[in-house]
C-alpha cells in the first residue's frame, strides 16, 4: 500500500505539477494568442472606425471649408458685381451731369446769341430811327431852306415891282399877279409830283 499511496501521491504531485505547468503554458499561449488576436482585431476595428470617423470629419471639414470658400468667392463676386454696378452708375451719373452741363452751356450760349441778336436788332432799329429822324430833319431843313428861298424870291420880286415907275397904273395888279403865280407854282409842282 505504500506503493499505491506513493503512486497516488506521485500521481497527484505530477498531476498538479503538470497541470500547473500545462495550465501556465496554455494560459501564456492562449493569453498571448488571444492578446495578439484581440490586439489585431481591436487595432483593425479601431483603425477602421477611426479612419472612417476621421475621414468623415475631414471630409465634412473640407466640405464646410469648400462651402465657406465658395460662399466667400460668391460674396467676392457679388461685391465686385455691386462695385462694378456702382462704378457704372457713377460713370453714367457723370455722363448725365456732363450732358446736362453741356445742355446748360448750349442754352447759355443760345441765350447769349439771342441776347446779342436782340441787342443787334435794337441797335439796328435805333440806327434806323436815327436815320429816319435825320432824314426827317433833313427834309424839314430842306423845306425850311426852300421856304426861305421862296420868301427871298418873293421879297426880291416885290422889291423889283415897287421900283417900277409910277407911269404904269396897273403895276400893283401885276405885282399881285406875279406874287400869286410864284406862290402857287411850288404847290402845283408838289401835288403834281406826288400824283395828286
Amino acid at each position: 500500500m505504500c506503493i499505491e499511496a506513493l503512486h497516488k501521491a506521485l500521481y497527484k504531485a505530477l498531476y498538479k505539477a503538470l497541470h500547473k505547468a500545462l495550465y501556465e503554458a496554455l494560459y501564456k499561449a492562449l493569453y498571448k494568442t488571444l492578446h495578439e488576436a484581440l490586439y489585431k482585431a481591436l487595432y483593425e476595428a479601431l483603425y477602421e472606425a477611426l479612419y472612417k470617423a476621421l475621414y468623415k470629419a475631414l471630409y465634412k471639414a473640407l466640405y464646410i471649408e469648400a462651402l465657406h470658400e465658395a460662399l466667400r468667392i460668391k460674396a467676392l463676386h457679388e461685391a465686385l458685381r455691386i462695385e462694378a454696378l456702382h462704378e457704372a452708375l457713377y460713370i453714367e451719373a457723370l455722363y448725365e451731369a456732363l450732358r446736362i452741363e453741356a445742355l446748360h452751356e448750349a442754352l447759355y450760349i443760345e441765350a447769349l446769341y439771342e441776347a446779342l441778336r436782340i441787342k443787334a436788332l435794337r441797335e439796328a432799329l435805333r440806327i434806323k430811327a436815327l436815320y429816319k429822324a435825320l432824314h426827317i430833319e433833313a427834309l424839314r431843313e430842306a423845306l425850311r431852306m426852300e421856304a426861305l428861298y421862296e420868301a427871298l424870291r418873293i421879297e426880291a420880286l416885290r422889291e423889283a415891282l415897287y421900283w417900277v415907275p409910277a407911269i404904269f397904273p396897273i403895276a400893283p395888279y401885276i405885282a399881285t399877279l406875279f406874287f400869286t403865280l410864284f406862290f402857287l407854282y411850288p404847290l402845283y409842282l408838289g401835288r403834281h409830283q406826288n400824283g395828286s
